[in-house]
Order: structure tokens, then sequence, then C-alpha cells
């Protein structure tokens, strides 16, 4: 009993911290984040350098709409998928860096791991000293090293940072009670546009931040602040969005960019319709708690602590924090579908349990508040090093580091497909196993690859019909046509102990052999 007594005592004295606005980080400390960032993606990134192939299939698909606009290919128009445009143009600019390997992807990710722990960073300053930013490392290891970051390269992932922004500007406003700058206005309009033709089901935290941020200054009779604050939001909004608008209007593709990233996401993409609207929201939402658990559960966890601490902190800063957590998880989850890389951008939240251990700590463990140099570097020095195991140990991505570019499906497809020169290759029934991006070959078909609509299926049984393709590669499912050989096949292990067999087919030389 005196143990719960004295902790709440611990809790409630959370209330009288001061906000350290001027508490900055120092060169060393953008450096010490920057080089974990590299060790981070390169341990746990598919993408990275350490592995033979980022096999996963949405990057895939990211990489070759990226190559294809390189190639004077419209999206959507004349190549289909469903994310936001600015992804691809993302992507594009990987290509531009690397165009058969991911090796431009891995930069970008580090650059956006980067300034997620920056802006990770900048919140737990607000309220702890320097030397809590020598946790970071571990909060990296819980975002990077789970299921959630899955193979490396998501919408989820490159969205972080801009999240993270936010979270940092609404905190260190609503706990030194005072108005968010037009220049944080501006830079929110940017972020939330890039998120917003990224993947707008990543948008949940704006809406609860913009909630909140009414709430707020109303309260304060910041009545004209308001619609100056609103005025600069709107202009980075369009400063993200006039140069998707010109690309589509310029290629004479503004319908296709309406239909596909907007209609086909929002009325084919979502699933389990259990007849009651109701009912569906319930049980979609309850699913995709339970996929939380599952593929994110320590950053639940960790989730949890920054909302223990929130609640005895500020009232304030808990409401902030829980509404902009309760709408980022409803629109990702409201739609049915569980992904294991959905519960990323959750990851935003987790600073604020940083803030509490570092706080925990000398408390519970009293011979730690005294504690200087050497003993500070050389702690900090052990919490890196034990984060950077613990990512190889933890993350499922590393099984693939031993494997050799020789073993991998889609080199040794690549090897008897170089053999036919101009040739065509189609992706089957399945999402883009990265067998474009070995090969360097640009898909000839606006349907590439399968995706989760009905259309895309009838598309590609058209090509098969046709017999268009000079090669067809499935995954599982062996190709039931007369117009094609078989020429091989290979298991490999495509997820940590997840084997999948890829056929390989070419088209005869004549087709309709009976045709007159």
């Amino acid at each position: 009993m005196k143990r719960i007594t004295k902790l709440r005592s611990y809790m409630r004295s959370f209330s009288s911290d001061p906000v350290l606005v001027d508490n900055k980080l120092s060169l060393f400390h953008i450096i010490f984040l920057f080089v974990f960032s590299a060790l981070a993606i390169t341990i746990c990134s598919k993408s990275s350098p350490l592995y033979p192939l980022n096999n996963w299939d949405d990057a895939n698909c990211f990489f070759t709409v990226g190559k294809s606009i390189l190639d004077g290919k419209v999206i959507y128009k004349d190549i289909f998928e469903q994310k936001g445009p600015l992804l691809y143009f993302i992507y594009s600019l990987a290509c531009l860096i690397s165009y058969n390997t991911f090796v431009g992807a891995y930069l970008i990710e580090i650059i956006s791991c980067f300034f997620f722990l920056l802006f990770s960073a900048k919140i737990i300053l607000l309220f702890c000293n320097q030397k809590a930013v020598f946790l970071i490392p571990a909060l990296g290891t819980v975002v990077f090293a789970s299921p959630a970051f899955e193979q490396g390269g998501s919408a989820e992932e490159l969205c972080l940072p801009f999240i993270a922004f936010g979270l940092y500007t609404g905190i260190k406003a609503i706990m030194l009670n005072r108005q968010i700058r037009k220049r944080d206005w501006l830079i929110l309009g940017i972020t939330s546009g890039a998120v917003l033709w990224i993947k707008f089901s990543l948008l949940g935290f704006y809406i609860g931040f913009g909630l909140y941020m009414l709430y707020f200054y109303k309260k304060n009779k910041w009545y004209k602040q308001i619609g100056s604050g609103l005025l600069f939001l709107l202009l980075g909004e369009i400063i993200i969005a006039a140069p998707i608008f010109i690309y589509f209007i310029a290629n004479n593709a503004l319908y296709y960019l309406f239909e596909v990233y907007f209609y086909c996401n929002l009325f084919y993409y979502t699933v389990n319709d259990y007849g009651s609207k109701f009912l569906s929201l319930f049980l979609n939402l309850n699913g995709g708690f339970d996929s939380f658990l599952f593929y994110f559960g320590t950053g639940f966890l960790f989730i949890a602590l920054s909302l223990i601490y929130t609640h005895y902190r500020s009232k304030k800063l808990f409401s902030f924090y829980l509404i902009t957590l309760v709408f980022s998880f409803l629109l990702i989850y409201v739609g049915g579908r569980r992904y294991a890389y959905y519960s990323l951008i959750l990851a935003a939240f987790l600073p604020m349990s940083v803030v509490f251990i570092y706080k925990m700590i000398p408390k519970v463990f009293r011979f730690l508040r005294k504690l200087k140099k050497p003993f500070v570097e050389i702690f900090a020095g052990i919490v890196f090093v034990l984060s950077v195991g613990l990512m190889y140990l933890c993350s499922p991505n590393t099984y693939m580091m031993w494997y050799t570019k020789e073993q991998l499906p889609q080199y040794q497809f690549d090897k008897i497909i170089s053999q036919k020169e101009g040739a065509t290759v189609l992706n089957y029934e399945f999402l883009d196993g990265g067998f474009y991006t070995v090969s360097g070959i640009n898909p000839e078909y606006r349907f590439f690859c399968a995706l989760n609509i009905p259309v895309s299926q009838e598309e590609q049984d058209k090509y098969i019909a046709d017999a268009k393709p000079d090669f067809i590669i499935t995954r599982d499912k062996p190709l039931e046509s007369d117009q094609y050989i078989y020429k091989g096949s290979v298991k490999f292990e495509a997820r940590k102990d997840v084997f999948n067999t890829y056929y390989l087919y070419e088209r005869l030389s004549d087709p309709n052999p009976d045709a007159a």
C-alpha cells in the first residue's frame, strides 16, 4: 500500500514539471540521431544494401509505378495502382538515384527516419533535459524492429515525420498556451497536404488536431487568429496540391485521379460489410484493435505509457493526445482491412513514453539522480549498442540478409527473360513481386499486377486470353493456358517462415497454331 501511495505521489509530481522551451538539440545530438537512423534502416529495411532485394509486394508496386512515370506513363491512366500520386513521385526520385535497385528508396527511408526521430526528440526535450535524447534508440528499436514496420518503404513509414511534426507543434502550443506561428501553420499545411496525396486514410491525426485547436483557440478567444491560421494552412495545402493537379491536367488524366485514388479506395477497398453500418463499424474497429496489438504490441504498451504521463502532466495535453490518437486509429481501421503496416503510423505517439520512462528512472533508482560524466556517455553507449543488437535480433526481416541474389526467384527468372530482346512480362494474380524491378522491364499493361479490386483480375485475364505478354509469372498457382509453356519454378521464403512458389511461363512462338 505504501508503494502505491509513493507511486501516486511520483505521478502527481509530473504536473509541476516546467516546459523547457529553450532546450535545444546540439549538433552532436543531431549527428547521433542521423547515425542511428542510418543503422536502423540499414538493419531493418529490406531496401538496405545488406539485403539482396526488397521483395515486399507493396514496395515493388510503388517502385514499378515510379519507373513507369520516368518512362512517360501517366499514373492511374496508363498504370493502375491505388496509393496517392505523391508516393509515386517520391519513388520516381528513388528510381532516378538507382533504376534497378532500392538504393534510392533506402536513402529516402533514412531521411524519413531521421526527421521522425528528430521531431520525436524535440517533443521529449520540451519536458526533459538533453540526456533523454540518448533513450531515442530504444524508441527507434520499438518502431523499426516491429512487424508493423513491414519490410521497408511503406506509405506509413514515409508519413511518420509529418505526423511527428504536427504532434510537436500542437504539444508546444498547448503547453506554452500560445498561438501556433504562421510559419508553422504553413508547414502544417504542406505536411498534411503531403499525407493527403500519399495516403488519405492517414489524415485522422489532422482531423483530431483541427478539432482540438479550434476548441483551444476559441477558449483563449483568439478568433482572428483562427482565420489567419487557416489561411496559411490552406496556402501550404495548395503548395503541395498545385503541382499534382498541373501534372494530371497536362496529361488529360484528372478524371483518373478522382476515379482511382478516391472512388476506388472509398468504395472498392473497404471490406467486411455486416449489413448494419454500426455493427460493421464496431467489428471493423475491434478487428483493427486486435491487429494493432498483434503487429505492434510493444508500441501499444509505449503509447499507454504516453497516455499515463500526459494524464498526470496536463489535462489539456492528455485531451490533445487522446483525440488525435483516436481519430488516427479510426481512419486507419474503419475500412476493415488489417495489414501489419497499418499500425505503424501510430508510432508517432510514442515519444511521451520516453518522457515518462526518463522521469521515472531516477525516482525508482535513486542512485541515478546524480549521474554525471563520463557515466552518462557510457549509459548512452550501452543503450545505443543494445538497441542496434535488438533490432537485428527482433526485426522479422533480417533472415533475408543471408540469402544471395542467385537464390531469389526474381534473379533466376531474369536470366531466362533477358534472353529475349524487348520481352514483355505480366505479374499475374498477385501483387508486384519484384520481377519488373530486377529485370528493368516496365510493364506494358495498365493492370501490371493483381490488386484489391475486381476489375484488375478481369483485365489480367484478357491479357492472358489474347496472349499479349511474352512471359507470365504466377505465385502458388500454376497457369492454365495452352498458349504458354512452363519454364521453371522457384520456392522461396518471401517472408520469415512463409514460403511461396513462383512459376514462370513463356508464350508459344505461335500462340494460335490452328489459325488459318
